[in-house]
């Protein structure tokens, strides 16, 4: 299920995609282009992939964290063989940490896997970006699609209220209204990962850009993006308190399982299913 900021890192990314590439360290020498269309089937799970048309032409997948996982290397290498495909280009894939709890100690950017009396039978690389290292002045004084980074940079958290400052000053000078108004909502929805809601709203009443948030397509967007989450998250207690009442408590598994469902429609469907089936594991039958 695709969070807040997953939509904003796509569509900053999208912005200047050669300028996010500078960032991580990829000096493309050739035109760059979103290849989202040719891993169509794996788009849901990876975030975003791009295709460098150099002498020598070669896909860039990033992808974006903000939670451990130990799972995380062999995902990046599973990614990394998705992404390639038929082999056509080689891949490099670059993880990209959010903040400081995403952190885990074999993050190391290697992922290898041995077999017992034979040994090493693969060796994967993926560089790691950790955002709190980035230098936030370098931030603040380069694109434009790179600046909602800036608090989640290396600034001490007393701090942030100045950098979103420079922030609201530039894209107020450098850019049209519905830049401006996706370059602040993005900033404020990855702020938030660092500050309380309390200080969010401080920041949304003290600077020019925030005025212009009710022209914005894109916070429209997400806002209705968070209404129908809301009633996402409804249907699912719903659903659970109508299970229980058949069958009594559910297991920490089952709950995961419907969890795992965002889809309004099919939660409406298996609730109504519910007085119709003897076990609740028939629930996910035929979904």
């Amino acid at each position: 299920m695709h969070k807040p900021y997953d939509i904003t890192m796509k569509m900053l990314m999208e912005q200047e995609p050669v300028s996010w590439l500078r960032r991580f360290g990829i000096e493309p020498d050739g035109p760059v282009s979103v290849v989202d269309s040719e891993v169509s089937t794996i788009t849901s799970e990876v975030d975003k992939v791009f295709k460098i048309d150099g002498a020598e032409p070669y896909l860039v997948h990033i992808e974006n964290q903000t939670s451990p996982d130990p799972d995380m290397p062999w995902r990046m290498n599973r990614y990394n063989v998705l992404v390639a495909k038929d082999g056509e280009y080689p891949v490099l894939s670059v993880l990209l940490l959010l903040r400081r709890s995403a952190e885990a100690k074999d993050l190391t950017g290697v992922h290898e896997r041995k077999v017992p009396g034979f040994g090493l039978v693969s060796l994967f690389h993926y560089p790691i970006v950790r955002v709190w290292e980035l230098d936030v002045e370098s931030i603040l004084n380069g694109e434009l699609s790179i600046l909602p980074l800036a608090p989640l940079a290396d600034v001490p958290e007393e701090s942030i209220p100045d950098v979103f400052r420079r922030i609201d000053e530039r894209v107020m000078r450098e850019t049209e209204t519905p830049t401006a108004c996706m370059i602040m909502v993005s900033t404020l929805l990855l702020a938030g990962m660092r500050l309380e809601r309390d200080q969010i709203l401080d920041m949304m009443r003290r600077f020019s850009s925030m005025n212009l948030l009710q022209e914005s397509s894109f916070y429209q967007m997400l806002l209705e993006e968070g209404e129908k989450k809301g009633r996402i998250k409804e249907a699912r207690e719903m659903l659970l308190d109508l299970v229980e009442a058949r069958f009594g408590a559910v297991d920490a598994s089952f709950r995961r399982s419907i969890d795992a469902i965002d889809d309004l429609e099919t939660l409406k469907r298996m609730s109504k299913k519910v007085i119709t089936i003897s076990d609740p594991q028939e629930l996910f039958s035929g979904f």
